[in-house]
């Protein structure tokens, strides 16, 4: 069961995995006081993990070592931050119940679950406990509210916004030009000679026989399960010699031999779709929710730096990017 999550919402989804209390059985060395709360080590150390798996859900390779290299870098910046955030929170008391029922119920529906149940056996084959489960929803509910509260509903996008952007992003709104390619294709061998004489029997039937036929008949092309069609690309999804021979083809048309690393073709335009422009109205929905993401993750930035001015922060010691 994987969540959606999109915009600004990801980072406070992510920050909203951490419980807001984490009680230490023993003394240990503080990090940072917020407000009224004490950042611990195992409280940092725990945060960590739950960054960690939260990342491991969203990125691999490289895009995860970056970016959980930049996330270690920043942790205890991150928990300050979370912390702002859930103490602005709590003075705005959300009752945010009746919204996660809801949230739930969706979540059923779209998973195929008839019950409650079917949602908790579901959470726990994956290491979720489901009460947890629940509070994270409301957390996350919550600071979808204090979202628009401060910042969503004070956003307004006028057309000329949404229409400029359209303007300057034009080749984004652009459906890329698709061609359907028929082909006869012979791998390459050993004995020149015989693919030689293979390729001139072939040039010559084609003379008078039908193309999809002889590619039936000579085609090497059993991997894809058929011989005749070799597939639909957009531009630079082929290999280059096949792409420029295609460029040059009306639909009907075949080209001459063509050889490649993995062999020889030829290739028949079956079906050519030019390229064309989405048109205004099909993308302005998608555009304004564009905007308005840009601007609410500036303004976010903006807000939770005027929080921390407004809240009481000591930090007792750096943390250096490594927990032990």
């Amino acid at each position: 069961m994987k969540a959606r999550i999109s915009g600004i919402l990801a980072l406070l989804f992510i920050l909203s995995l951490l419980p807001s209390h984490l009680a230490a059985s023993v003394i240990e060395e503080i990090y940072a006081i917020v407000n009224d709360e004490i950042i611990t080590h195992s409280e940092l150390k725990s945060f960590e993990k739950q960054m960690t798996r939260a990342m491991q859900a969203q990125y691999e390779g490289q895009k995860l070592t970056d970016a959980l290299k930049e996330m270690k870098k920043n942790l205890l910046d991150l928990l300050i931050e979370q912390k702002v955030i859930q103490s602005k929170i709590k003075e705005k008391n959300y009752n945010v119940d009746a919204d996660v029922e809801l949230i739930l119920q969706e979540i059923k529906k779209q998973n195929n679950m008839s019950s409650d149940d079917d949602l908790k056996k579901a959470l726990k084959n994956e290491g979720i406990d489901f009460n947890e489960f629940k509070d994270q929803q409301k957390e996350r509910r919550k600071q979808q509210r204090l979202i628009w509260d401060e910042i969503g509903s004070k956003i307004k996008i006028d057309n000329s916004q949404i229409m400029d952007s359209y303007r300057k992003n034009l080749a984004k709104y652009t459906i890329p030009e698709e061609i359907s390619l028929n082909c006869i294709y012979l791998k390459n061998e050993s004995d020149t000679e015989k693919l030689k004489k293979k390729k001139e029997q072939i040039s010559a039937e084609l003379k008078t026989g039908g193309f999809e036929d002889i590619a039936k008949k000579y085609s090497e092309l059993s991997s894809t399960g058929d011989s005749v069609l070799l597939g639909k690309f957009k531009k630079g999804e082929l290999n280059q010699n096949l792409e420029d021979a295609a460029q040059k083809l009306k639909k009907g048309e075949q080209s001459p031999w063509i050889e490649t690393d993995k062999g020889w073709y030829i290739i028949q335009l079956k079906e050519r779709i030019e390229s064309k422009l989405m048109e205004y109205k099909d993308v302005r929905d998608e555009i304004s929710e564009a905007i308005r993401q840009e601007i609410e993750q500036g303004k976010m930035k903006a807000y939770i730096e005027q929080l921390k001015k407004e809240s009481y922060i000591k930090i007792y010691k750096q943390y250096d990017g490594s927990l032990t």
